[in-house]
C-alpha cells in the first residue's frame, strides 16, 4: 500500500467548568476533543482508514522481514517457513539452539507469541472498521457492502491462520474496549467455522478482480475459503467439506487462469515499463520462461502485462518513495539470501580465500561483488534449505523450468584468477556446507535491470540495498494444490494428479505424476517447487492432521517432513535425522496468554 494511517488517541488536558444549570447537559455530550468509537466515524472514508491499518499488517505478514532495515512483521519469515522444512538459517553451528530443535522448545517461544499477536491485532483493525460501519448510517449499499466484505476478509483469514496453528481459540466477534480477564478457548473445528463464515461474507461482497492494485478481489476470498473448508474437513474427517474445497478453487481457477507462456516486461514482446531503468542491460531475457516471467518488474499485478494467475499483491512503494533508516531502506523489501560473505573453501582444495573473497572480480559481471545486487543482503540469517535446493529436484524431477538457472540461481566462483571461475559451486566445496544455499528468481535478480542505482544505497556499494518489487499474496497455481490435496482426501487420485501436472506441464517438466504416484508427500515437495518463498508453510503442515487440542492429535506427513527435512536434520544429521520428534500437532497457546488470562483456564494444546 502506498499509504498508511495514524490513528492518534488522546485525552484532554483539562475540562472546561460548567455551572449547575448545565450539568446534566455535560453528563450526556461527546466532546469531540476526545475519541471514541462513537465520535471517531463520520464518513466512510474513516472505515476505509481504519482498513488501511488491516492492510498494513497483512502486507507485513505477508513479506519477508528483516529487522534490521525495517518495514516487516515480525511473524513473516515464521510464517513463511522458517525452522520447517523450506527455510532456516545457514550458519550450521547455530544448529544447536535454532527452532528447528523441537525437543527444546518452549511455550514462551518467541516465533509463537508474535503470530499470536499478528494474528489478534489484524482482528482488531478489521473489527474497527465493522464497527464503524455499525456508527455510521446511510451508506450505499454497494459501498457498505465491499467495506464490510474487506473487513471480514481480515478476520476471516486471521482466525484460519490461527486454527491452523493453535487449534482452537477465543474468537473476538467485536473489538472489546476493555480489559479481559477471562476468554475462553473455541473448537479447532468451530474456528475453521467463524473463519468460513466471514470468507463467505468476502466472498459475496468483494468484486470479481481487484478494484484497486493490492486491494483484494474474490479470487484472493475463495483460495482461503477452499483452505478453509479443506482444514475444517481434515479435521472432522467430513468429506462434504472436501467438496466445497473444491468448489471454492474451482471458482478461482475459472476466474484466474495459469499463465502458460511467456508475458511481459523481460519477454520477447514486452516494453520497457516507464520510470522502470535498464542500466545498460537488455530487457529481453532470451533464458527466461513463464515461471520467471511471473516475477519480473511489472508483471505481478493482475492484468500487468496479461497476467491472469495473480490473485492479491502487496505493492511495493517505488525507490524514490522510500524512506531512508540507518543506511538503508525502510520499507518491506526482498532482503533475504545466503550467507556468500564469509564463505571459505573446504581444506585439500589448494585454493585460498572462497569462491566469493578477493577483489579479482568482474563487477560488470557481478555488480557489487561478494555483496552484489543478485544475492541481495546477504547477513546469513535466512536461506532456503536443502529440501527446496536439491532434493525435490532429483533423478528425474530436474528437467523442469523451475530448476533452471534463471530461476534457481546456483552460486558460481567468482574470482577470475582461480580455475574453477564461473564454475557452479556446491557444498563439498565450502568450509561450512551451511553456507551454500541456491537464490530465487523470486527474491532477487540476476543483473542490473530495473534496479534503481540512485535510490538504493548502502554497505559501501552502489548496488546493494533494496529491491522494490510488488510481491505476491496468492497466485491460482496454489489453488491447484489446495484443490490437488482435496481430491487426493477425497480418494480421486486421478482429478489429484491432473491437478498437479497443470504446474508442471507449465514449467515444460520432463515428468509428470501417474495418479498411483501421487500421496501428500508428492503434494508437499509440488509446493516447495512451485511455492518456496511464497507459501505460509507452517499453516500447511501442522493443518495436514488433527489437531491436539483436548487429546493427544495425528500429524504424521509433517512429523516426517520435519524429522527428514528440518534445517537441523540437515546440517546435524547424526544427531536429529529420523529422530521420533515430540508428539504435538499444535503450536502451544503461547504462556503470557495463559497468565494474562487469570480467570479462566485456557487448556494448553497436547504435548506442550
Amino acid at each position: 500500500m502506498k499509504k498508511s494511517l495514524y490513528l492518534v488517541m488522546g485525552l484532554v488536558a483539562a475540562l472546561p467548568v460548567f455551572n449547575s444549570c448545565n450539568d446534566q447537559l455535560f453528563l450526556t455530550e461527546e466532546p469531540k476533543t476526545i475519541y471514541t468509537k462513537e465520535n471517531a466515524f463520520e464518513k466512510s472514508t474513516q472505515i476505509d482508514a481504519a482498513l488501511v491499518r488491516a492492510y498494513i499488517k497483512f502486507n507485513g505478514m505477508n513479506t519477508l522481514n528483516n529487522d534490521w532495515v525495517g518495514g516487516g512483521d515480525p511473524a513473516s519469515n515464521f510464517l513463511k517457513g522458517d525452522g520447517a522444512d523450506l527455510l532456516g538459517g545457514t550458519r550450521g553451528s547455530g544448529a544447536g539452539t535454532a527452532f528447528s530443535n523441537y525437543w527444546n522448545l518452549k511455550t514462551d517461544n518467541g516465533n509463537f507469541s508474535n503470530v499470536w499477536n499478528s494474528m489478534y491485532q489484524l482482528v482488531a483493525y478489521a473489527n474497527l472498521a465493522l464497527d464503524g460501519l455499525d456508527i455510521i448510517q446511510g451508506l450505499p449499499a454497494d459501498q457498505a457492502r465491499y467495506l464490510e466484505a474487506q473487513a471480514n476478509f481480515f478476520k476471516g483469514w486471521a482466525y484460519l491462520r490461527l486454527a491452523e496453528m493453535f487449534g482452537g481459540v477465543p474468537i473476538q466477534d467485536r473489538l472489546s474496549e476493555e480489559l479481559k480477564f477471562d476468554y475462553e478457548r473455541a473448537s479447532r473445528a468451530e474456528t475453521y467455522s467463524y473463519a468460513i463464515e466471514r470468507l463467505e461474507n468476502a466472498v459475496a461482497g468483494l468484486p470479481d478482480y481487484p478494484a484497486q492494485s493490492g486491494r483484494l478481489a474474490k479470487g484472493v476470498a475463495n483460495h482461503f475459503l477452499a483452505e478453509a473448508y479443506l482444514g475444517r474437513g481434515i479435521e472432522t474427517a467430513n468429506n462434504a467439506d472436501l467438496d466445497k474445497a473444491i468448489a471454492a478453487a474451482d471458482a478461482v481457477i475459472a476466474k484466474h487462469p495459469l499463465m502458460m507462456h511467456r508475458f511481459g516486461s523481460r519477454s520477447e514482446h514486452g516494453t520497457q515499463p516507464r520510470g522502470i531503468p535498464d542500466n545498460g542491460v537488455p530487457r529481453y531475457q532470451p533464458a527466461g520462461n513463464a515461471y520467471w516471467d511471473l516475477f519480473q518488474i511489472g508483471n505481478v499485478a493482475y492484468g500487468a502485462n496479461g497476467n491472469t494467475e495473480s490473485l492479491m499483491i502487496l505493492e511495493q512503494p517505488l525507490y524514490d518513495k522510500q524512506s531512508v533508516y540507518g543506511g538503508s531502506m525502510n520499507t518491506f523489501q526482498v532482503t533475504v539470501g545466503p550467507a556468500y560473505r564469509d564463505a571459505s573453501w573446504a581444506p585439500g582444495l589448494g585454493y585460498e580465500g572462497g569462491p566469493w573473497k578477493g577483489m579479482d572480480i568482474d563487477f560488470k559481471r557481478f555488480p557489487g561483488g561478494q555483496m552484489g545486487i543478485h544475492l541481495t543482503l546477504s547477513w546469513g540469517m535466512i536461506a532456503s534449505m536443502d529440501y527446496a535446493d536439491e532434493f525435490v529436484w532429483e533423478g528425474d524431477l530436474a528437467e523442469d523450468d523451475r530448476n533452471s538457472q534463471i530461476v534457481l540461481w546456483t552460486p558460481v566462483v567468482m574470482v577470475r584468477s582461480n580455475p574453477l571461475y564461473l564454475q557452479p559451486t556446491t557444498k563439498e566445496m565450502l568450509l561450512d556446507p551451511a553456507y551454500h544455499a541456491r537464490v530465487s528468481c523470486k527474491i532477487t535478480t540476476q543483473d542490473l535491470w530495473g534496479w534503481d542505482t540512485a535510490h538504493s544505497s548502502g554497505m559501501g556499494t552502489p548496488y546493494y540495498t533494496a529491491y522494490g518489487r510488488d510481491w505476491y499474496t496468492t497466485r491460482s497455481a496454489e489453488t491447484y494444490l489446495l484443490r490437488a490435496e482435496a481430491k487426493l482426501r477425497k480418494g480421486d487420485k486421478e482429478g489429484a494428479a491432473a491437478d498437479i501436472n497443470q504446474l508442471r506441464i507449465r514449467a515444460n517438466a520432463a515428468k509428470l505424476f501417474d495418479p498411483s504416484e501421487v500421496t501428500l508427500f508428492t503434494i508437499l515437495d509440488e509446493r516447495a517447487r512451485e511455492l518456496t518463498w511464497e507459501e505460509h508453510r507452517w499453516p500447511t503442515l501442522l493443518r495436514m492432521g488433527k489437531g491436539g487440542q483436548d487429546s493427544k492429535g495425528e500429524n504424521p506427513t509433517m512429523h516426517e517432513q520435519l524429522s527428514q527435512h528440518s534445517f537441523s536434520a540437515e546440517i546435524l544429521p547424526g544427531e536429529f535425522k529420523g529422530k521420533k520428534l515430540p508428539e504435538w500437532t499444535l503450536f502451544p497457546i503461547p504462556f503470557n496468554v495463559i497468565q494474562l488470562n487469570s480467570e479462566v483456564e485456557l487448556k494448553q494444546n497436547f504435548g506442550w
